[in-house]
This record gives structure tokens, C-alpha cells and sequence, in this order.
């Protein structure tokens, strides 16, 4: 398994033996073997340079896996106009098994993109905006819930909210506002931006280099809550008015 995901690390220059054998501290001989194995089972594929790819077999992998996270398409469709329109990765996430989880994403196009996240990542909700626009909409069991399983709230980074008193203050303005922001609460030079869509299960996200992100704060915001209003379903608790209005003003 160390040996897949180090190769999906670097998926179009490949890895040669030596350099696998190196990264997860094995002896050479070893690393031949594993590497063989994977060859022999279709999990990765070795060219003539010498050098490792992944082979077809994970893609039946990847596959299956996408399936059983796929978001719906109308909502995919609004991933994709998000990443057009404001340049900045976008993604879809959901609650599952207790976790915030993402079930779609869109690479940004600007010059300096944000990495990192990926199909089915998840965890410390309390965190990013994804989880906790989804947390400050979700009931008050769901809530506790969260809590009690996390305590104490993992710090992600300096910047985390691990007082849980602190977070539910914050869930009274993420209502209030419709939408959530995490600056560098999550990874380090990074701010996102989420808010709830649907029925408030899911939520529609961007994130951004926090430099860029304060230059084009109020921007983002406005596009995040546009779209997301647009998904919402009839009965949805945030006010769609209120949201607006924080997002424009």
C-alpha cells in the first residue's frame, strides 16, 4: 500500500526502483519484489525507461470507489461553475459515517493552486469551512454527537478552533451568515470557503492560497453563497436572504 500511494504521488513521471527503495526504507531486493508483485497483479505497470506506473487495476479501483461516494450531478455541474468562475479549486463534500467526506472535486486554474485534497478525503470537521458550514446546519444531536466522538478537537494547526465552546459561538454566525470560512485552520497558507447546499447534508467549498484569498475575500464569498443558494432544496433552515446579504455586504 505505501508503495501505490507513493507512486500516485508522482503519477506521470513514474518512480524507479531505487527511488522507491529509498523513500519507504527498504532493501533494494525488497522493493524488487513488491514491485514485481504489483506488476504481476495489473496494480502497476513498468516501461522500458525502467520507471513504475500505476496499472489498470487501480482503476477499477478508483471506479468503484467513486461510485460509492458520487454526488449528484446537478451538484457536480455547480462544482464545475465555481472552479470556472472564480479560478480556485472547488469541491462537493457530505456527511458520512460521522465525517465530513468529499465527494467531487475541480482543480482551480489559477497560477498557484491548492493541493492536497482529494476524492473521498475527510476528517476534522470542525476545522474546514466544508464541515463546519455542514456542522452549523445539522441538528443539535448531530452536533453533539460530533463532539463527543472528537473530543478533544484536534488541532490542525495554530490557527484550529479546539474549544468547543469557541465552536458552538461559531455555529451561531455560520447560521447567521450562511456560510463558513477557515483561515489556515486546517493546512497552513491556506482559507476556504463553504456553504450548505441541498438540505444542508452537503455543502459546495473553495479553497485558496489565504494571500489571495484575502485579496478576493468578499469576491469568493459572494460566489460561494450565490451558487449555493441555488441548490438549496425548499424547507432548507439557512436564510437565503441573510446569506446574500452578508455576502454582498
Amino acid at each position: 500500500m505505501a508503495v501505490l500511494e507513493l507512486i500516485a504521488g508522482d503519477p506521470v513521471s513514474g518512480m524507479r526502483a531505487t527511488d522507491v527503495a529509498a523513500a519507504i526504507d527498504t532493501p533494494l531486493p525488497t522493493a524488487y519484489h513488491l514491485l514485481n508483485t504489483l506488476v504481476g497483479g495489473g496494480f502497476l505497470t513498468k516501461l522500458d525507461n525502467r520507471r513504475y506506473h500505476l496499472g489498470p487495476k487501480v482503476g477499477l479501483l478508483a471506479e468503484a470507489f467513486a461510485a460509492r461516494l458520487s454526488a449528484p450531478e446537478y451538484l457536480l455541474e455547480r462544482v464545475r461553475m465555481l472552479a470556472e468562475r472564480t479560478g480556485e479549486t472547488a469541491y462537493v463534500s457530505s456527511w458520512r459515517a460521522g465525517e465530513v467526506v468529499i465527494l467531487g472535486i475541480v482543480e482551480g486554474q489559477g497560477a498557484v493552486r491548492v493541493s492536497g485534497t482529494h476524492l473521498g478525503f475527510g476528517g476534522d470537521a470542525h476545522a474546514r469551512a466544508s464541515g463546519k458550514a455542514m456542522l452549523a446546519f445539522a441538528s443539535p444531536r448531530a452536533f453533539e454527537d460530533y463532539v463527543r466522538k472528537n473530543r478533544p478537537l484536534r488541532s490542525c494547526t495554530a490557527h484550529t478552533v479546539t474549544s468547543v465552546r469557541d465552536l458552538r459561538s461559531e455555529m451561531q454566525e455560520i447560521r447567521r451568515l450562511g456560510y463558513a470560512v477557515d483561515e489556515a485552520e486546517f493546512v497552513e497558507g491556506v482559507a476556504c470557503i463553504g456553504a450548505p447546499v441541498a438540505d444542508g447534508t452537503m455543502a459546495i467549498t473553495v479553497s485558496s492560497p489565504i494571500e489571495r484569498f484575502r485579496r478576493r475575500r468578499r469576491e469568493l464569498i459572494a460566489d460561494v453563497v450565490g451558487v449555493a443558494v441555488e441548490t438549496r432544496l425548499p424547507g432548507f433552515g439557512g436564510s437565503e436572504a441573510g446569506a446574500l446579504a452578508a455576502a454582498s455586504g
